[in-house]
């Protein structure tokens, strides 16, 4: 739903979603005053009816808020843990298929060293933009062809084939993390729970009586202002490595260039 905020700077994006709840807000204050006024009759008790619905739906949306900032905090953090991981997992493969004879060393080395510079140069900026690049998955099917075409001759040779294979199976599976990390994001019906759920909010605040209008505005701008926030976090960190905020390659970058020799 929010897809079209990760195509715009860190810093618009939070004006454009926080600046439009202070707009709703102040303006739903400045257009219902009077009907308010005139709905729910004089301004003594009034406040004491409206507080006890806010309270009551605040608590829920507001955990309803937490928990789901909370859960994509958490799935951006395991995003950027199985990047780290998978470049740890390359590395790993890397140094192992170096024991192996040549031309299968020379070989073998070459497909990894493909597929990380593939990774930085390619999946990265494409998953970025909301692409999963075939090519990634292509290379690593030659890598697995031509480790599985090698035979080992000596039982050294065996010891470092199956160690290699057994490794070669954890980095396919850390990849197959990453990549499930960048395709989740919350469902459009959560999404319209919470904006539905911000609209409520917003409407009982401008029912509030408070006697000076430019009081009633600094605080319903302010907790617009609040609601704003967390709606764009949320909606930033939704899809780990698109927008600005997004996962780091970091790690395979330092991988490919210490381990591997890049630049």
């Amino acid at each position: 739903m929010f897809d079209w905020i990760y195509g715009l700077p860190t810093w618009l994006g939070f004006v454009l979603v926080t600046g439009v709840g202070v707009g709703l807000s102040c303006g739903g204050i400045l257009a219902t005053r009077g009907l308010v006024h005139r709905v729910f009759g004089p301004e003594p008790g009034r406040n004491e009816q409206v507080t006890m619905v806010l309270t009551v739906g605040g608590v829920f949306y507001g955990l309803l808020l937490g928990l789901v900032a909370a859960a994509t905090y958490q799935a951006f953090d395991a995003a950027q843990g199985q990047v780290s991981d998978e470049a740890a997992a390359i590395g790993t493969l890397y140094r192992e298929v170096s024991a192996y004879p040549e031309p299968e060393r020379g070989v073998l080395r070459q497909d990894l060293t493909d597929y990380t510079g593939n990774l930085l140069t390619v999946a990265f900026p494409d998953l970025r933009d909301g692409i999963d690049p075939p090519g990634g998955t292509a290379i690593v099917g030659r890598f697995q062809g031509h480790l599985l075409a090698f035979q080992p001759q000596t039982k050294s040779q065996e010891i470092v084939h199956a160690a290699a294979i057994d490794q070669f199976a954890k980095f396919d599976e850390l990849r197959r993390h990453r990549i499930d990390a960048g395709s989740g994001g919350i469902p459009d019906v959560l999404w319209w729970v919470i904006l539905l759920g911000a609209g409520v909010n917003l409407a009982l605040l401008c029912m509030f009586s408070v006697s000076e209008p430019a009081a009633h505005l600094i605080l319903g701008g302010l907790f617009a202002f609040f609601l704003g926030t967390m709606i764009f976090l949320i909606a930033e960190m939704d899809f780990p490595f698109r927008g600005d905020l997004r996962v780091d390659p970091g790690p395979v970058q330092s991988m490919y260039v210490n381990v591997m020799g890049g630049t």
